[in-house]
């Protein structure tokens, strides 16, 4: 029976050994890494470039993500660019921040950076650039897709932008510059964009460039306050990361509806004992509020409005005549601005 105790013990030892106290293989901390920038985009404004993205919001693991830092790279491709397989690799491995590059100075915010260009160092040489991010946690992100830039020499602005008013547009013409960025190239050939502003955010309006030096707005509305500018570019160019020049100065205009309807057209009447029926063809304006319909009598120097208020169909009846009389009716359109257009003027004897 003693024999048996100590047996047993060890048999207890070997099962609490084997099942308490003992740890497991530590295993590393998985890193927190930033989901990568998709929408990166580059382009060239005059002497800078500009950068666009969106910061990603969370980390690859789903984990809201507290943006610590964001860094432009890039790199100067002097050779043959590698495969499209490779680029990613060959970015990463030869890549430097912008402001280690020597080509300008870089102003970074959020979401937006201008790299002030230092044209005699960048002027037609390619450069690839991408963006990584970082939350306060973790690593860097994976570089975002990569953008192909080759700085141009890009024209001085549009100068001397000006605007014509007229019923259906507003004509804006401006004078090309003489010059490039240098103020001594000439620029063979220009294009134009044009820009338009209700609220503070500029959109274009011409759907290609612009060869001439003109262009006609035709969207607009009375009594709205627009502002525009316009651009000049070296080619007819419309593709990502092509160039345009600095902003022109600024026009800003409230175009006020000056211009009054037509006068009706074949006005007819019918005479019967004690009244006089007038008609005519309704006009077409899209800013059309009504008629006016006045009377001359025989005899008399001023003519007598019939219709305080505006009529609203293209008929009057007037119960107040005399027989025997002459009379001399006009009739007026009016818009909605209160322009009264022309007379449509039509005798009748009664």
């Amino acid at each position: 029976m003693n024999k048996i105790k100590p047996i047993l013990f060890a048999v207890f030892l070997l099962v609490f050994d084997s099942g308490c106290g003992r740890k497991g293989q530590l295993l590393e901390p998985v890193p927190k890494i930033p989901q990568p920038v998709r929408d990166f985009r580059v382009i060239q404004k005059g002497d800078s470039l500009i950068f666009n993205w969106t910061n990603p919001s969370s980390y690859l693991n789903g984990d809201t993500l507290n943006l610590s830092l964001v860094e432009i790279e890039g790199l100067e491709v002097k050779d043959k660019e590698p495969s499209e397989g490779q680029l990613i690799k060959f970015f990463n491995k030869y890549s430097r921040p912008v402001t280690e590059m020597n080509i300008g100075w870089l102003d970074l915010g959020k979401e937006k950076a201008i790299l002030k260009l230092d044209l005699r160092s960048s002027i037609g040489k390619n450069y690839l650039f991408g963006l990584k991010a970082r939350g306060k946690r973790g690593g860097w992100s994976e570089v975002s897709n990569l953008v192909e830039v080759k700085p141009q020499l890009l024209p001085l602005p549009p100068q001397k932008l000006q605007a014509e008013l007229f019923e259906d547009r507003i004509v804006l013409s401006w004078e090309a510059p003489i010059y490039c960025l240098d103020l001594q190239t000439v620029p063979k050939k220009l294009w134009f964009n044009v820009y338009r502003s209700q609220s503070g955010d500029f959109k274009r309006l011409n759907s290609s460039p612009l060869s001439e030096l003109r262009f006609e707005d035709r969207s607009f509305s009375f009594g709205l306050n627009y502002q525009y500018l316009v651009t000049a570019l070296i080619g007819e160019v419309g593709a990502e990361g092509a160039g345009e020049s600095e902003d022109s100065e600024v026009l800003q205009i409230t175009p006020v509806d000056i211009f009054p309807p037509k006068a009706p057209s074949e006005v007819k009447f019918m005479v019967s004992e004690q009244e006089v029926s007038l008609s005519w063809l309704p006009n077409q304006e899209a800013d059309l509020a009504g008629y006016r319909v006045y009377r001359l009598k025989e005899g008399e120097e001023r003519e007598e409005l019939l219709t305080p208020e505006l009529l609203t169909v293209p008929v009057f009846l007037d119960r107040e005549v005399e027989k025997n009389c002459f009379y001399v009716y006009s009739i007026k359109a009016v818009d909605i601005h209160g322009n009264e257009g022309p007379s449509a003027i039509i005798q009748v004897k009664t």
